[in-house]
């Protein structure tokens, strides 16, 4: 056993993890040959990323899904989808079909990510869940270091179709493998609106005298304002995705396009930017897995928050410098996806029993954030061609996510439940 699963499941996870944040990275450098091969503008090419990423947004309604049906069924109905769209980009390449393969695909993210940390997450206990959820999370960086390579090769050689069909395929071996895995076991309900009896904990000694039914009925009516203030109590927590997803999107998707401006770079510089941002996001997953269960979830998410508000602040220092850019811009990514990826074991503990609901819905928070950030970003760049206005805008963005997260609770003080007194 490996972080409470065999290493076969754990293969299993990460291999269909890293196909599908493949497929999803692999429209970013190739989307003019993309679109050169469907025969249509950049305009029509940025469409179907537009409509990949809008789908996104619904994550919860499938959360639910997986709250009724179980993760396992999240992990197969997300493959599914990653399997068709794949295969309705590659067999048929015309502009509708690759529409419907681009929605898929963003289809199968909605499903497939917020099941497989819930998976993870009922698997593995909270004192060692980042380090379980970092290893996982590693994924999408490899995606781009596997990913890019192979996807190159089988453009250059074949055509821009070709690797989309092979992740179909891919898909589909990944659906057949992921159907032996166990089901997640049911989280534990210890929270303040079901209050444990001796049935959650058989080693309490059960009551001599049995409770009248009536009298149950008042205790349970009496927790649920409990519950209700729980719960609104971590809507805040959800306001730290929104609000650092923002951050980053409405900078970085002007990063390249301010360095050919600044600097008059061409696609080599870019390319090798592009590189180190993704060692730099590999080096930060790594970081959480080894860090983060020993530091504290909510502390760490707070450290890659003012980390990533420091670096958007020093940005305003380097722009004089191209390579300090470059530099600043890596520990940019570096404090992002630390935070990002720091934020995965915390939401998955702040409500054990409804886990599922809330992973997607920070899921569908991540993606509403990029959303708004990715029209944000072009069109303060369009008015004003420099970063000032995106800087100050990542950096206040932060400073709020960093204050909806003071209103957050923090699990890593959660009481242990105990059985009552009788």
């Amino acid at each position: 056993m490996f972080l409470g699963m065999s290493p076969s499941r754990w293969w299993i996870l990460i291999f269909s993890r890293l196909w599908l944040n493949a497929g999803v990275r692999l429209a970013y450098p190739f989307l003019p040959t993309i679109a050169r091969g469907l025969g249509i503008g950049m305009e029509q090419a940025g469409f179907l990323v537009a409509a990949r990423s809008f789908v996104g947004l619904s994550a919860i309604a499938f959360g639910f899904l997986s709250e009724k049906k179980g993760e396992k069924v999240g992990l197969l109905v997300g493959l599914v989808f990653f399997s068709l769209g794949g295969l309705s980009i590659g067999l048929y390449r015309t502009y509708p079909w690759v529409l419907v393969g681009f929605i898929l695909m963003g289809l199968a993210h909605a499903v497939y990510n917020p099941a497989v940390q819930s998976y993870v997450s009922a698997h593995v206990p909270y004192a060692g869940r980042a380090r379980a959820l970092g290893l996982l999370e590693s994924s999408w960086s490899m995606g781009w270091f596997v990913g890019m390579p192979v996807g190159g090769f089988l453009i250059a050689r074949f055509g821009w179709h070709v690797p989309y069909g092979a992740l179909g395929l891919i898909g589909m071996v990944l659906c057949l493998a992921t159907t032996r895995l166990p089901a997640a076991p049911e989280p534990h309900r210890a929270h303040p609106s079901t209050p444990p009896t001796s049935r959650d904990n058989p080693r309490s000694t059960p009551c001599k005298t049995a409770i009248p039914n009536h009298r149950t009925m008042e205790k349970i009516t009496a927790h649920r304002p409990v519950a209700f203030t729980f719960r609104r109590r971590l809507w805040p927590a959800l306001a730290v995705t929104f609000f650092a997803l923002f951050a980053n999107e409405s900078l970085m998707i002007v990063y390249g396009a301010w360095m050919e401006f600044r600097f008059a770079v061409g696609i080599d510089s870019l390319g090798l930017l592009s590189t180190s941002i993704g060692v730099m996001e590999l080096a930060a997953e790594l970081s959480v897995a080894l860090v983060v269960d020993r530091l504290g979830k909510k502390r760490a998410l707070a450290a890659g928050l003012l980390g990533a508000a420091a670096c958007y602040a020093a940005l305003l220092m380097a722009q004089e410098s191209l390579p300090l850019a470059m530099v600043v811009f890596g520990a940019i990514a570096y404090c992002f996806e630390f935070t990002v990826v720091s934020s995965f074991p915390y939401m998955s503990e702040l409500d054990p029993g409804a886990r599922r609901r809330w992973l997607s819905a920070n899921y569908t928070l991540m993606v509403a954030g990029r959303v708004a950030g990715a029209l944000a970003g072009p069109w303060l760049w369009e008015h004003t061609h420099t970063l000032y206005g995106h800087i100050g805008l990542s950096f206040v963005a932060t400073l709020m996510a960093f204050g909806f997260l003071r209103l957050a609770p923090n699990p890593d003080h959660k009481p242990a439940a105990t059985s009552g007194r009788c």
